[in-house]
Formats: C-alpha cells, structure tokens, sequence
C-alpha cells in the first residue's frame, strides 16, 4: 500500500464522498417524479419499474466489469472521472425525454456511468489507507450513498415547489460533471504492489472472481444474499416515494422531506455503526461480520412488514427508519468479509460482482417485481395496491438473514500482507 500524507488521503475520500452522493442525488430524483413521468408519458406501473430496474440494472451489470477490470490496475481517477461525466450528463438529458424510449436511453446511459465509480474508489481507498481501517472506509462510502440517496429526495421535493420536473433533472445532473474533473486533478492514485505498468488492464476476469466464489462456501452464502436482499431494499428505495404520495397522500415536497429524512437516518446511522463494529471485532474473526449482518437483517423483517401495511403516516416512517438502519447494518461487513477471502489485486472486480448482484437482484427485480406486483394487485387494491407489494418483499430479508450467518460461520480468509 502506497504512503499518502494524511491530507492527501483525506481528500481523496472527501472528493470520493461527494461523487457517491451525486450518484444517488442522480438517481432519486427520477423515483420522486416517477408518478409525473407515468402520468406524462402515458406509463404503467410496470412500465416505471422497467425503467428503474431492468432497463438500468441491466447496463449497470454490462457496463461494470469492462470498467472494473481496467480499474484494477489502470488510472482509477480517470476511471472515476469519466464515469462522473457521463452519469451527469444522461441525468441531464432525462430533462429532454418526451416517450418511454428516450427516457430508457437516459435511464442507460445514467446506468453506465454509475457503474465504474463505485469500485474503482473503493479499489482506490482501500489502497491508500491501511487495513484496520478498512471497513470504516467502506462504510462511509456506502453512508454517503445513504446521504444521496435521502438528500436527493429532499432536494427534489424542494426544488419541486418551483421548478418543474425536466428543470429538476438539469439543475442536480450538470454540477456532477465539475466533480469529475476536481477527482481527476486532486485525488490520489498510489502505485499498486505487483504492478509494473499501471497503465495496462488487469488481466482478472468476471469469470475469475465467479470461480473463487463459486469455490467458496462462505461467497457462495454470499451471493445468495446479494440475490435476496436487495430486492426488498431496493423496492423500498424505489417505490417509498410513490409509496407516501399514494397510501398516505403527502404532496412531493413533505415526501421529500420525511421519506428523505427517514431514510438518511437509517442508512447514514447503520452503515456507520457497521463500520465501526465491523472494524472493532471483526478483524481477528472476519466471520464475525457474517453474524453481525446476519441478525440485522433478520431483525429487520418485522419493521418492513410493519411498514408496508400500517395505515399511520409516522408509524410508517418509524418503521422505515428501524428497517433501514438493520438492513444496513449487513452491506459494509459483507463486502469486508469478501475482501478478506480474495487477493488484493481482484478486490476492484470483486466490487463490480457484487455491485452486479445488488444492480440485477436490486434495482433489477426490485424495482421491476414491485412494479409488476403493484400494476397485478392494482383491481384489488387500487392506489394502496403498493401496500401488499412491499409486505410480500419483505420476506427476502429473512432468506438474507440466514445466508450471512452461514457465510460467517463457512469463511476461510487469506493471507494478506501488510
């Protein structure tokens, strides 16, 4: 690992805590519009979930690995930059899209640009800081997804009051392309142990790290949960705007506010507190992680149920806040506990797989499932028809719950050198 002054490092993760939020400021601002849009371009509920899920999952997964792999060992701020740039401007361009075939196109190109940022930084910080320090790293990313995610609701609904929905989208998508340049001319890129030419692709494949998984018990647990997990938390994320606008009938901007509030209070606290427990007791025993994480998610089951289908607006949030903040204390030690059962030089394209797990079980079926399901319980339930959606994908957590126990207690880390 490279010696960076402790200024230098801090920048950098400064500057990658701003990118990890304007990815997910990105994102939210279509889900809080979701409704406008449906109703603008003559969409059905499926049809929304198709364009925050599939659509984007899809080119999120094929755009990652090309990314990640030269991520492994070429210029990481490049990377990052360049990502940033385009994620921006397709964010922007949604602004201008009169059918569902435009907006798919920008959902697209948004989809390919968040998908190489996130594992290049995180390839990048865990070089530049030292391994004991390794999950809170991780886990201040993720917490500052979890500020983008609930500040891009807030700031949406805010801006909602005065703007319409195509001046949104280009109010929150250009700035982002200022912020790749400044993470290309400031952040740090250290010169990685092994690697003589940092400027030629690493040769670790998708078919690399689907072998060692595939070889391990415990990531073989592992994906499992990533395949269970984020489809409910994903359907909460991308339907809890439609979810308060419809059920409990609050207008754009107090969903904003409280749904933005309830979410940053989960997500920021949980991923947090997993940081640091993560790092306090399991590093002598990264199996320890797997427990941790999985009696989160199993605590959080109830709360989601609890959410879905109470008929108080505050109850709901309460619940949103417990469940959050449970479900995420899983994500953090989760991919601690990967890392430490891979070689240093697959941890960029280990990132990517699970990122990949998360886009196609998450934001692919998630918000796709949620879509269908709301669209088929519609007859029945009419504009409450998201209340037995959500109470129904709930029950992912406790199959999630039980496979991270499992990877903890099957891990077998590798050696690693200091």
């Amino acid at each position: 690992m490279a010696s960076k002054s402790s200024s230098r490092r801090g920048l950098t993760l400064g500057l990658l805590v701003i990118v990890a939020i304007f990815s997910y400021v990105d994102r939210q601002v279509f889900t809080l519009f979701q409704d406008d849009i449906k109703h603008e371009l003559g969409l059905h509920d499926g049809q929304i979930g198709l364009l925050t899920g599939v659509a984007f999952a899809a080119f999120y997964a094929l755009a990652a690995f090309p990314i990640a792999r030269y991520a492994d060992r070429g210029d990481r701020r490049l990377v990052i930059a360049i990502c940033v740039s385009v994620w921006s401007a397709a964010t922007a361009l949604s602004a201008f899209a009169q059918n569902f075939m435009q907006m798919l196109l920008a959902r697209i190109g948004l989809a390919a640009g968040e998908a190489g940022a996130g594992p290049a930084g995180l390839s990048l910080l865990t070089d530049i800081f030292p391994k004991d320090r390794r999950t809170t790293i991780i886990s201040i990313m993720l917490a500052a997804n979890a500020v983008g995610l609930s500040g891009g609701l807030a700031i949406a609904g805010w801006l909602s009051q005065w703007y319409s929905r195509r001046a949104v989208f280009l109010i929150v998508g250009l700035p982002g392309i200022a912020v790749g340049l400044l993470v290309y001319l400031l952040a740090a890129e250290p010169r990685r142990r092994g690697v003589v030419d940092p400027v030629i692709p690493s040769q670790t494949s998708i078919s690399d790290v689907l072998r060692t998984m595939a070889a391990s018990t415990s990531l073989r647990w592992v994906a499992l949960l990533l395949c269970m997990v984020p489809v409910t938390g994903f359907a909460f994320i991308l339907w809890g705007a439609s979810f308060f606008l419809r059920v409990h009938d609050m207008d754009k901007t107090e969903t904003g506010f409280w749904l933005g509030g309830a979410m940053a209070a989960g997500l920021v606290l949980g991923n947090l507190v997993a940081g640091w427990v993560s790092d306090r007791f399991g590093q002598a025993n990264p199996g320890f992680n797997g427990w941790f994480a999985g009696l989160g998610l199993l605590a959080s089951f109830p709360f989601g149920v609890g959410f879905a289908l109470t008929s108080n607006p505050y109850l709901a949030l309460g619940c949103f806040v417990v469940v959050k903040f449970m479900m995420t204390l899983h994500l953090g030690p989760i991919i601690s506990l990967c890392f430490a059962q891979v070689p240093v030089q697959m941890r960029a394209m280990t990132s990517a797989t699970i990122n990949m797990f998360i886009g196609l079980a998450g934001v692919g079926l998630g918000g796709t499932v949620a879509g269908y399901l709301s669209k088929a319980f519609t007859p029945a339930y009419g504009d409450l028809s998201l209340q037995p959606t959500l109470a129904i994908l709930s029950g992912c957590l406790l199959v999630g719950g039980i496979a991270a126990i499992m990877a903890g207690l099957t891990a077998k880390p590798i050696a690693e050198d200091a």
